[in-house]
């Protein structure tokens, strides 16, 4: 087994990877790039997936919820209800598909576990990056409809601050299950069920006021519930978000970053030894 020589501080880990991906940030930007063709090639629309695969989750969770459950918040009427449960939802698609996309990355990319073209470290970064992507995509058709109806405020340029945040929460976590994938295969398995479980914890179709006060505690220790937040009332109250849901997001954001950085720095090696 490698031994491991001082281990550095949380911040200096941060720093350190935040600067590789800043130096290699072209590098990076161009794996993104080839991934994604490889990922849609040999298919009719190719990369045009990337737009049409939200839109076709996200329509069909409107008739799920306007047609079938025929559930909403009595002050909300259907249009500003179905954005309410689009700008929720997508949050959870994202990180659902970066986290799983993430954790097996360096699994099934072994032979860059001891690259020096291409750190180990952008390995499941460029999973990150993708999931943050269709994100992205996911929430300009959400901002798309929202500005058909006439529900246009000076809160969406706050979109971008918080999906940075999301893609630092994303990247951290998927930093450390990448790690603990290469050993314990059993994580893929897991993750199916966090990610039910996260998404009935969130409240995307439903408002935290309409949860029993024993319950609504839930929603404060889920991580992605304060990005759900985040993101409806930025795109469709088009009001700022509570200010511990904002204090909530940076912090899980950050911390998320600087202690995958830093578990991912420290134990890297030792894990690469048994891969």
């Amino acid at each position: 087994m490698t031994m491991l020589l001082k281990a550095p501080t949380m911040t200096n880990a941060g720093s350190a990877i935040a600067a590789l991906i800043w130096n290699r940030r072209e590098l990076l930007w161009n794996s993104v790039l080839v991934s994604l063709r490889q990922r849609f090639a040999g298919s009719t629309l190719g990369i045009m997936w990337l737009v049409l695969g939200p839109a076709i989750l996200l329509m069909l969770y409107a008739v799920i919820y306007l047609f079938i459950f025929r559930v909403r918040p009595v002050d909300m009427d259907p249009q500003t209800y179905v954005l309410y449960i689009f700008s929720g939802l997508v949050p959870l698609i994202g990180f659902s598909q970066g986290l799983t996309q993430g954790t097996v990355s360096l699994s099934g990319n072994r032979e860059l576990l001891l690259n020096t073209v291409f750190p180990p470290e952008l390995v499941p970064l460029r999973e990150t990056v993708i999931a943050t992507i269709s994100l992205g995509i996911g929430l300009a058709i959400t901002a798309a409809i929202a500005l058909f109806f006439g529900k246009v405020g000076w809160t969406w340029l706050l979109v971008p601050v918080f999906l940075a945040l999301m893609l630092m929460l994303l990247a951290g976590v998927c930093w450390v299950s990448s790690l603990v994938n290469l050993i314990f295969k059993d994580v893929q398995q897991v993750l199916s069920y966090v990610t039910i479980i996260l998404l009935v914890a969130s409240p995307v179709a439903y408002t935290p006021s309409m949860l029993p006060r024993q319950l609504q505690l839930l929603i404060y220790v889920n991580p992605l519930a304060y990005f759900v937040i985040d993101f409806q009332s930025l795109i469709v109250l088009g009001e700022l978000p509570p200010w511990p849901i904002i204090v909530g997001s940076a912090c899980f954001g950050c911390g998320s970053f600087l202690l995958g950085a830093w578990v991912f720095t420290r134990a890297k090696m030792v894990f690469f030894d048994y891969a």
